[in-house]
């Protein structure tokens, strides 16, 4: 099986995948890799009103096989005190 590695960033930090999964193929790397963002996204909350999430998939020989993101944009609708 081969081996897949998910880096991931937050538009802050990036966290480089050194251990990697065995998974069946790439799409299956393509699953795990989105399924990744929304979990990033509720561990980390922007301070501010807008973030990006990335998951970059590699394989074993380190090829860049995709790139998966999640925006998170919070629009105010009206002030904060009325």
């Amino acid at each position: 099986m081969p081996r897949y590695f998910i880096d991931t960033s937050d538009q802050r930090f990036f966290r480089r995948d050194e251990t990697g999964q065995d998974l069946t193929d790439d799409q299956t790397a393509k699953q795990v890799a989105v399924s990744t963002l929304p979990h990033m996204a509720n561990d980390a909350l922007p301070d501010g009103d807008a973030r990006t999430f990335l998951a970059i998939v590699r394989d074993e020989n380190g090829k860049m096989l995709l790139q998966a993101s999640l925006a998170l944009q919070v629009t105010r609708l009206r002030p904060d005190h009325e």
